[in-house]
């Protein structure tokens, strides 16, 4: 062969290198792996993008690993800039785990109905605060332009103690908390009321299907409504995850000192075994709350977070007073659920009624119910897989590992073969 030749073609794969911005020779026939062409040492083995063998999932120096690359960092960038948007722009809920599963109940309260008390047998989480304005403002914004259900009551505007304003006309509702009036409304941060059980479950639907804008997915989730408003509570989904807590759930996060023995708990939900002073105005003090109502100069809900020093054992604020704690249903089919914590209107006489050891009654209301003195508090559980669930899973697993297992001796035949 010619130089001439030999030099045309030294330059034609030269400039087809330099077109595909390669710094590798050609792949030529029957060759597993190109030249190396870089100064320096050349590697043990060239493979990534270059092996053609093995171009799947990998990265390399070619253009089709820089368009790879530009596709996994898109994707990484659109992935952060949704979770900043979901935790900016949507509801977010501070919680607490609920360690110490397979606890004992409470003995002393072996003689309350029902009693004892506490015992739960997994790991949970409570909400830190009690559901606020602010948070039921955003839910009301995403699914609330028809107020389906009633999921906002006129009252939370009228009372002097609701916090949450309605605009527009149906079908174009808009919502915005309330102007303060010194007595806990007309700021985020206090406890929503004038809540229905209902509503409260669609709230924890809400969360439970991603904060969606679709009004009919409150509807379902953690519980199955279905345009239900009255009547026998729903029980709990298997598969649901934001919640009412069950009287032991929430009474564990209010009493319990961490163990497994039936006397780890205080007598009072914010960690003392010593009745807790009403004081709305040096709240910072150790073992105070929000209760006694007009008696005591209490009128309304305070911002959730003011009883710094009153905390449960679990870090959970406000677990007395403040507003009542919903609770799913006291029975089976029952129309009604058990209140905790008591609230800013509770006398101080009854406030031994949502204690643990000395006198406590369980206090009984109807799931229709929307007053001043009622709020709610959220858990979060995780699913439990049905049977048929667990099954298809472990069908889909065998399934892949199977074809994973064929595809490998496909690769193995195939390099033999070469």
């Amino acid at each position: 062969m010619s130089a001439a030749v030999e030099t045309y073609r030294d330059d034609v794969e030269a400039t087809y290198a330099v077109d595909f911005s390669r710094d590798r020779e050609p792949m030529k026939a029957r060759k597993r792996f190109p030249e190396y062409r870089r100064k320096g040492g050349a590697p043990t083995r060239v493979s990534g993008m270059h092996c053609r063998r093995s171009k799947r999932w990998t990265w390399g120096s070619g253009r089709g690993a820089r368009v790879l690359n530009m596709r996994a960092f898109a994707g990484a960038v659109a992935f952060a800039v949704a979770s900043i948007a979901s935790s900016v722009m949507g509801a977010t809920l501070d919680m607490k785990t609920i360690g110490d599963p397979n606890n004992l109940g409470a003995a002393a309260s072996a003689g309350a109905p029902g009693g004892p008390y506490g015992s739960v047998g997994y790991v949970y989480e409570l909400a830190t605060f009690e559901t606020t304005n602010a948070q039921y403002v955003d839910f009301l914004n995403a699914v609330g332009a028809s107020n389906p259900n009633g999921i906002y009551d006129p009252r939370m505007a009228s009372h002097s103690t609701g916090g949450i304003i309605q605009s527009g006309s149906p079908g174009s509702y808009t919502y915005s908390l309330k102007p303060a009036n010194g007595v806990g409304s007309g700021n985020g941060n206090t406890p929503v009321n004038f809540v229905s059980w209902f509503s409260a479950a669609r709230f924890a639907n809400w969360l439970h299907n991603g904060q969606s804008g679709d009004p009919n997915l409150i509807e379902v989730g953690s519980y199955s409504l279905n345009g239900q408003t009255s009547g026998s509570l729903p029980s709990r989904s298997p598969l649901a995850t934001y919640v009412l807590p069950t009287l032991n759930e929430w009474m564990k996060g209010g009493f319990h000192t961490g163990g497994l023995a039936a006397t780890d708990y205080t007598t009072w939900a914010t960690n003392s075994n010593t009745k807790p002073t009403s004081d709305i105005n040096n709240v910072t003090l150790a073992n105070v709350a929000n209760y006694g109502g007009a008696a005591l100069g209490t009128t309304g809900p305070l911002e959730v977070g003011s009883y710094t020093n009153s905390l449960s054992h679990y870090g959970l604020y406000e677990m007395m007073g403040n507003v009542a704690e919903m609770t799913e249903a006291s029975s089976t089919g029952a129309s009604t659920w058990t209140a905790m914590s008591g609230s800013f209107g509770t006398a101080s006489n009854s406030l031994s009624s949502f204690n643990l050891t000395l006198g406590f009654a369980p206090v009984t209301v109807n799931g229709t119910a929307a007053t001043p003195q009622i709020g709610f508090r959220l858990a979060k559980v995780q699913p439990v897989p049905e049977p048929g669930t667990i099954a298809l899973a472990g069908v889909g697993i065998a399934g892949l590992a199977g074809l994973e297992w064929k595809r490998r001796r496909k690769v193995k035949a195939a390099r033999l073969a070469a």
